[in-house]
């Protein structure tokens, strides 16, 4: 029988705040530059835009892949990590963006935490999925 996944809900609680919140910031720059729908070639707006685009872009697939691995059994240590790594990853992202539109080590440690989530959650979840085939 599957469990609820609690580690999983309470990652998916914190991200969804840093949604709203990034959200929000994208929806600040619209008013700040008069700007109702894309970027209007303002660097400004681009980037609130990414900020908000880059979770939107990365956290349903992550937080799918967590409730997966967490109701296959994974153990409650590595999902509270893995959880965390991620929370902590979705932050850095756009603090990175915030002090450049450029290469920034905040902005690519957060890209490649996300990225290094993703590839070894995958490879779990072929490896849980794989006797059951």
């Amino acid at each position: 029988m599957l469990t609820y996944p609690a580690i999983t809900a309470f990652t998916a609680g914190a991200i969804i705040i840093i949604q709203m919140v990034l959200m929000m910031y994208a929806a600040s720059g619209r008013g700040k530059h008069r700007q109702g729908l894309g970027d209007g070639g303002n660097a400004d707006m681009l980037k609130r835009i990414r900020m908000h685009g880059n979770l939107i872009e990365n956290a349903p697939v992550i937080l799918i892949v967590m409730a997966l691995l967490e109701m296959g059994g994974a153990g409650r240590t590595l999902m509270v990590i893995f959880g965390a790594v991620f929370v902590i990853a979705r932050i850095m992202h756009p603090l990175g963006l915030l002090r450049s539109s450029g290469t920034t080590p905040l902005r690519f440690i957060g890209a490649s935490l996300t990225m290094l989530l993703g590839l070894a959650g995958g490879v779990y979840l072929i490896i849980i999925a794989l006797p059951q085939v």
